[in-house]
């Protein structure tokens, strides 16, 4: 196993295309099977069977900005195990007017994370 059910990483995309391809390649990149966990979180999909994997444990959790904001408005996510967090296709997201959401989420994680990053 990657991690320890907590999330190390964190993507976050502008799309929901977006997202599931991110998860899609990071399924591909595995060795096997159990190496590490992926999660993929995006509106118009069920948010408590998303909530039942994020209680389970993932290793990498994918998102849109959104969907992400729900779950930590939900306190889902806990983020002092986070290591990474990237912005893929940041342009588009700001672009989009998600400038706020991201701030916030990124906000979030450095007051939750780990004090040595």
């Amino acid at each position: 196993m990657f991690g320890k059910g907590k999330p190390l990483a964190m993507i976050l995309a502008p799309t929901r295309e977006l997202a599931l391809q991110i998860s899609k390649e990071l399924e591909m990149l595995k060795h096997n099977p159990r190496e590490y966990n992926v999660l993929t979180v995006y509106g118009g999909v069920d948010i408590y069977s998303q909530t039942n994997e994020l209680r389970r444990g993932v290793d990498i959790f994918v998102g849109t900005t959104g969907r992400v904001k729900d779950h930590m408005e939900r306190k889902n996510f806990d983020f002092s195990s986070l290591r990474f967090a990237v912005l893929d296709e940041a342009d588009i997201m700001l672009n989009l007017g998600f400038k706020e959401d991201v701030e916030h989420i990124m906000g979030t994680i450095k007051a939750a994370g780990p004090r040595d990053l």
